[in-house]
Order: structure tokens, then C-alpha cells, then sequence
């Protein structure tokens, strides 16, 4: 006689958005691993982010946002184009010099702007570390922000930039009113993931190459047409 085995209970909508929600975090921390290794960083300094305190996640994010354009800026310049398409035939390595270490990260002569002329950075790149930059301002010029929540700080530069929260999250438009500032924190998260993604697409300096590229010994004409990034760009 067979036994009536009992159908396994569908699970409920609460269970499965649960489940969910932890494979997207899953794959944030994920990503943000992969960051960690590429930086030369020790394990959990960037996977962690959201479980930091609110100003230091942002600090974070900076500080590994910056090494990450310098890298660009050599890459490109690596890559044989230069700037304006000039063949890197002269010594390039004070020009990437004075950029890595003197130049600001936002301004029409920072590194955002290079990396863009470089080909190297994309619009939503640079508007995602633009607006982070202007957070992490909110937070590092008045040390009464430092106890204050990311998204008060958001929905305060909102104020004087609308589509700020647009920028940081990627171009996802998302409503702030009535969002929990954890959640906040997880979509940060997730847009930082994203930007070290389209800056690893980038990164195509061969091992051992890299100081040839900067000497102009070394140049590539492969051409990075097919990049995703480029189909980013078609969507804005």
C-alpha cells in the first residue's frame, strides 16, 4: 500500500521576497569581493559596507572610488589613444603622475572628467561618484552630519539637486519618503557594486604591459566598441 505523501506547502509571498532579498545582498557582498581582491584591500573592508555606520560606508566608498579612476586614468592612457585620440608616444608617466596624485576627483579638470575623455568612465559612472562626493562633503564639512542617516542627507541634497537620488542609485528612480535608511544602504551598496563592475569592463591592461603602455612602447589598437558599458550609455 502506498504511503500519501504529503505536497510540500507552497511557500508564502513573505518567504519567497525573504529569500529574494537575501540572494540580492548575497550577490552585492559578492561583487563587492571581487572589488576587495582587485584593490589589494583585506576581506570584509568593502564586502560589509551596509552593516558600517552610515558616514563611514560613504567614506568608504570614496576612498576605494578614488584609487579605482586613478587606475582608469593609467589604463587608458596605456591603451594607445591618449588624449584626443594622440598617440601616447611621448612619456606619459609624469602626465599620469599629476593626475593620479594632484587633480580632484569632481570639476571640469578632475579625474571623473579625464577618465571620461579617456573613454573610460560613463555617464552614469561619473554621475554615481559625483553624488557620493557630494554626500561624503555633507558629511566630512560639518561634524554635526556625522551621527545622521544617509538618506536625510539624500533627501537634504535633494533640495538642491532633484535627480541626486537617480544618480546614485544608477538611474533607478526610487521614492526616499518612507524608505527605511537600512534599505538606503543596501541600494548604495548595490550602485557601488556597479560602478567597480564597469570599471573592472575596463581594465583591459595586459600583466606586464603597464608600464610600456604609459611609455608609449606598448600601444593597442584593439578598439573596445563592444564594452557593455557603451550600451549603458545608449540608455540614458
Amino acid at each position: 500500500m502506498e504511503k500519501n505523501v504529503p505536497e510540500a506547502e507552497p511557500k508564502s509571498v513573505e518567504e519567497t521576497a525573504r529569500r529574494e532579498f537575501r540572494d540580492f545582498v548575497s550577490e552585492i557582498e559578492e561583487s563587492l569581493k571581487a572589488g576587495e581582491k582587485r584593490l589589494e584591500i583585506p576581506p570584509g573592508t568593502l564586502s560589509g559596507l551596509h552593516s558600517e555606520p552610515d558616514y563611514m560606508m560613504v567614506i568608504k566608498i570614496i576612498a576605494a572610488i578614488e584609487p579605482t579612476v586613478n587606475d582608469l586614468i593609467a589604463a587608458g592612457m596605456s591603451k594607445g589613444g591618449g588624449l584626443g585620440g594622440t598617440p601616447n608616444r611621448i612619456l606619459f608617466a609624469p602626465v599620469t603622475d599629476f593626475a593620479v596624485d594632484r587633480l580632484l576627483l569632481s570639476g571640469r579638470a578632475g579625474k571623473l572628467e579625464l577618465a571620461r575623455r579617456l573613454d573610460m568612465l560613463n555617464k552614469r559612472d561619473i554621475a554615481f561618484a559625483q553624488s557620493v562626493a557630494e554626500i561624503r562633503n555633507r558629511y566630512a564639512h560639518n561634524i554635526k552630519n556625522a551621527s545622521r542617516n544617509f538618506i536625510d542627507l539624500v533627501l537634504e541634497a535633494e533640495k538642491n539637486d532633484f535627480q541626486i537620488s537617480t544618480k546614485l542609485f544608477y538611474g533607478m528612480k526610487v521614492t526616499l519618503k518612507n524608505m527605511p535608511n537600512g534599505f538606503a544602504k543596501i541600494l548604495l551598496a548595490w550602485s557601488f557594486s556597479k560602478f567597480l563592475e564597469s570599471a573592472e569592463s575596463r581594465l583591459h591592461v595586459p600583466a606586464g604591459d603597464f608600464l610600456g603602455g604609459l611609455l608609449g612602447l606598448s600601444l593597442s589598437d584593439q578598439k573596445d566598441g563592444d564594452r557593455a558599458a557603451k550600451i549603458q550609455d545608449d540608455d540614458i
